[in-house]
């Protein structure tokens, strides 16, 4: 409904849309970061995000990060943010195939147009779950 307030922004203290001159009051709280961690629609965006990675940068890890970079910040990883991302993903893709051995369930890209190995593809979800969540992405923005 129109006059509905979207509830995952209650927590960000969405302004009253009711009042011709609202104000939002400006907070940070531990509710705002688990609702960007925890949200179904947070894994949800974070999936689609990995499907358009992987849809630009093809199977490829360096080109995935440099494409989630350039999508999420408009510029490429620095060396030292590339490092950090590269062993995320060979530190993420080991727990998630661990996860994945027992029977657990995989957040995997919302689209895929190339074979990638299904762990691989959850870390990359993860690591555009990440990027989201990430204080840069929330003011370059």
């Amino acid at each position: 409904r129109r006059n509905d307030r979207y509830p995952m922004l209650e927590s960000f203290d969405m302004p009253d849309t009711h009042e011709s001159c609202s104000r939002r009051n400006v907070t940070t709280t531990a509710p705002q970061a688990l609702s960007l961690l925890n949200d179904t629609q947070t894994i949800e965006w974070a999936q689609g995000f990995a499907g358009r990675v992987v849809e630009a940068a093809g199977s490829d890890t360096a080109k995935q990060v440099t494409q989630a970079y350039l999508m999420a910040y408009s510029r490429p990883p620095d060396a030292g943010e590339q490092d950090a991302a590269l062993t995320f993903f060979s530190t993420q893709g080991r727990l998630i195939a661990e996860r994945a051995a027992e029977g657990g369930k995989l957040a995997l890209p919302a689209a895929m147009n190339v074979e990638l190995d299904e762990a691989h593809a959850a870390a990359l979800v993860d690591f555009c779950h990440a990027l989201l969540n990430s204080n840069e992405f929330v003011y370059s923005n």
